[in-house]
C-alpha cells in the first residue's frame, strides 16, 4: 500500500505499569513509533511481550503510565475515556479474535451498529450501506442470522464488515486469525487486505503469523515491553532493523 507523510499516530516515551500482587509490574517501557497514512503496520513479539497492550494504548482503548500517543492528529494523553470514544468514533474500526458481536443482534443490525451510534445516517441508510458491505463480503444471504447461527470464519467476516462500514481512517485488528483454522484464516485476511487497499485506511494488526507480518509494510517487534525494531519485511522474511 502506498503510504504518504502524513503520521496518523505519533508515540513517544510511551510506559504502561499495572499494579498487581506483587507490587508495579512494567509492560511497556519508553516504545516510541510513528506510523504513516495508508501504511500498514504488524506488531509482533513473543507472548506477554506487550504488543496487544501497545495496540490497546494506540487505539485509545487504554490510558498510558507515561509518555505520549497522538492519534489522527490528537493527543490521547489526559484525554478521559468518553472524549477518546468520541474520536475514535467513525474514525477508527477494529477486528478482535474473539469477534465481539452482539448476540441479540442479526449479521445486518450489528453491521449497522456503529452507523447508529455514530449518528446523521438514517436506519434505511445505514442497513442499505451495511447490507451492501456483506453482500461484499460474500453474507448477503446471512444478513438476518443471529452470530450463533454463523462460523467462526462467517462472524470474523462480519466483524469486517462491521469495521469498515464507516470508513474509518484507521483499522487495528489484535489477532484476527487467532480463532480460526489455517484456510478460513488465510481467507479472511485476504478479504482484509483487499478491502482495506479499497478503503485507503493505516491498518494496525498484532499477530504471531509470520506470514501475516510479512503482507504488511512494516513489522515493530517487541521485546519484553521495552525494545522495538521497526523495518520493513523482506521477501526473505528477515526484519530490516531500522530505529531502536
Amino acid at each position: 500500500m502506498r503510504m504518504n507523510s502524513d503520521p496518523v499516530i505519533e508515540v513517544r516515551g510511551l510506559c504502561k505499569r499495572v499494579i498487581d500482587a506483587t507490587g508495579e509490574l512494567t509492560i511497556l517501557d519508553g516504545i516510541d513509533l510513528t506510523v504513516h497514512a495508508g501504511s500498514s503496520v504488524a506488531i509482533v513479539g513473543a507472548s506477554g511481550s506487550g504488543k496487544s497492550t501497545l495496540l490497546g494504548l494506540l487505539a485509545g482503548l487504554d490510558s498510558a503510565s507515561a509518555g505520549s500517543v497522538r492519534l489522527l492528529g490528537e493527543e490521547l494523553t489526559g484525554m478521559a475515556e468518553d472524549q477518546r470514544a468520541a474520536l475514535r468514533n467513525g474514525s477508527v474500526g477494529f477486528v478482535f479474535q474473539s469477534f465481539q458481536l452482539m448476540p441479540h443482534l442479526t449479521a445486518l443490525e450489528n453491521v449497522a451498529l456503529p452507523l447508529e451510534l455514530q449518528g446523521g445516517m438514517s436506519t434505511r441508510e445505514a442497513f442499505a450501506r451495511s447490507r451492501a458491505l456483506l453482500e461484499r463480503v460474500g453474507l448477503g444471504q446471512r444478513t438476518g442470522h443471529y452470530p450463533k447461527l454463523l462460523s467462526g470464519g462467517e462472524q470474523q467476516r462480519v466483524a469486517l464488515a462491521r469495521a469498515f462500514v464507516t470508513h474509518p481512517a484507521v483499522l487495528f485488528a489484535d489477532e484476527p486469525t487467532g480463532s480460526l483454522d489455517a484456510a478460513t484464516g488465510h481467507a479472511v485476511i485476504d478479504l482484509m487486505f483487499e478491502m482495506n487497499r479499497a478503503n485507503g485506511a493505516t491498518l494496525v494488526l498484532v499477530t504471531h503469523d509470520i506470514d501475516l507480518a510479512r503482507r504488511c509494510d512494516t513489522t515493530v517487534t517487541i521485546e519484553a515491553g521495552r525494545r522495538v525494531m521497526h523495518g520493513e519485511v523482506l521477501d526473505s522474511g528477515k526484519i530490516e532493523e531500522a530505529g531502536r
